[in-house]
């Protein structure tokens, strides 16, 4: 199968995007998994499993199916490639995903708290409607892909407790965004209540409604 221009940019992107997720500390080593649905809508790139993102080239990523059949490549695709498949499936508008092991997003949801809207960036990038939280189960599994897709529903992201956070995008860079912003603001929110001063201010629910309405002014989805 000829690998077309497309394909190879769309290679180059995301092992970019994945060398700049581990420099933030949002995924070590191999973990995590970035994909990138290809023009067309049938087929999608994503990442290998077990290539640490130091040794990561654009030749070691794998075209997959919808299905998460492997078309191409020279790995074994991510182990959570049919989290991705089922993303693209059932949400036509989703260019891209992203899996991250994100430290203060794992700290806060193993206490049981979730993330608040505590930043403005992450109102924005969330629709104002936050994080959703899947199910405590073994990743890797059709089982673990339904689970996970259902309960993120149309929100951008979901997070799996005691592992990591999952977002989607139109396109690569707002997918990885969000990844950024969800961690940005959980690292605040746990720094805040790490003073044990009371709990931290929110952004107050009318200037919330404003910031989701100006996002959607500016042509910003506020669901998947």
């Amino acid at each position: 199968m000829r690998v077309t221009i497309a394909e190879v940019q769309i290679s180059k992107d995301i092992v970019a995007v994945a060398k700049h997720a581990e420099r933030l500390g949002l995924v070590q080593n191999a973990q995590g998994n970035f994909s990138v649905r290809i023009p067309g809508g049938d087929r999608f790139m994503i990442t290998p499993h077990g290539v640490s993102y130091t040794e990561l080239t654009p030749e070691d990523l794998v075209l997959v199916d919808l299905d998460g059949r492997k078309l191409q490549g020279p790995h074994k695709s991510s182990n959570e490639t049919e989290v991705h498949a089922l993303a693209y499936r059932r949400h036509h508008n989703v260019g891209a995903c992203v899996h991250v092991e994100s430290p203060y997003i794992n700290t806060l949801y193993a206490l049981n708290r979730a993330v608040p809207n505590v930043l403005g960036n992450f109102v924005y990038l969330f629709g104002g409607r936050g994080l959703a939280e899947g199910p405590s189960l073994r990743s890797g599994t059709g089982t673990f892909a339904s689970a996970s897709i259902s309960a993120m529903g149309d929100r951008f992201g979901v997070v799996w407790k005691n592992h990591g956070l999952f977002c989607v995008g139109d396109n690569l860079n707002v997918a990885f965004d969000r990844c950024v912003a969800a961690e940005q603001a959980a690292h605040v929110y746990y720094l805040a209540i790490a003073l044990q001063l009371g709990e931290p201010d929110l952004i107050p629910d009318d200037v919330q409604s404003e910031m989701v309405e100006a996002m959607r002014a500016s042509g910003f989805r506020e669901a998947v």
